[in-house]
């Protein structure tokens, strides 16, 4: 076993090991008292969790790239290896920013003006511009891998969109951080959920789905994340539109 070969087992290893961590941190949050003490320290194990993980999934992403030039394999020849590749890296990609904005989000909510910074607004277009290209990507080079990408590839969008929108006019909603935090936070529970759906359960209960049936693991969490994201803000929104007029 060559150096790098053990270099990016210990990094797989890292990944899978944070990943496991981060979905059962995940999960406190979602059940316990909203600021309160378990609240905070298990969102930031969540957090500390998800980032380790996305970057360890872009540097796999690109380390991958890389040995299949050196091993020969060129774009030509294998373009569905390359389009999962960039796949996952754009998921580390948009997952990254995802968290990062819901920690960012309440850290300046006192003062939300500071929430816009050079980095936080590169992170926005990151995840535009990544959801472009696995969009040309599926469209231009067809292959079975193709419905999945199109299938998560607007995640990007929004997700980049929404950051911007929300830097660039941070006051126009009352409460607006806390309605980002809270779809920022699931929506990175999504992308811990769909990895573990794909990767961790078929391997721990060997089992397989092949055909039209082997986009299911991919889109499940969304399509069970994006309306429990509806349901709960719209929640909040009332409970607060309740409150702010009897603390008037």
């Amino acid at each position: 076993m060559t150096l790098v070969n053990l270099l990016f087992d210990i990094l797989i290893g890292l990944h899978i090991a944070t990943g496991f961590v981060g979905l059962a941190a995940f999960w406190i949050p979602v059940f316990a008292r909203k600021g309160g003490r378990a609240h905070v320290q298990a969102g930031r194990v969540f957090t500390c969790c998800a980032y380790v993980v996305t970057l360890s999934a872009v540097t796999a992403s690109a380390g991958r790239i890389v040995s299949f030039q050196v091993q020969g394999i060129g774009f030509v020849d294998r373009p569905d290896l390359y389009g999962f590749a960039l796949f996952l890296g754009y998921l580390g990609l948009v997952t990254f920013a995802t968290v990062r904005q819901a920690m960012r989000v309440v850290a300046t909510r006192r003062a939300p003006e500071t929430l816009r910074t050079p980095l936080h607004e590169a992170l926005g277009w990151a995840s535009i511009a990544g959801s472009a290209a696995v969009i040309a990507f599926a469209l231009g080079v067809w292959s079975d891998i193709s419905p999945i990408l199109l299938g998560l590839s607007p995640i990007g969008l929004f997700t980049g969109s929404g950051m911007l929108r929300l830097m660039r006019n941070p006051r126009a909603h009352h409460m607006g951080w806390f309605y980002s935090h809270l779809g920022s936070m699931l929506g990175g529970g999504i992308a811990f959920h769909t990895a573990f759906v794909v990767f961790g359960a078929q391997r721990l209960w060997a089992y397989e789905l092949a055909g039209p049936l082997a986009i299911v693991p991919w889109i499940l969490p969304t399509l069970v994340g994006i309306p429990a994201i509806v349901v709960w803000t719209r929640y909040y929104r009332r409970k607060f539109g309740r409150a702010a007029p009897a603390a008037a």
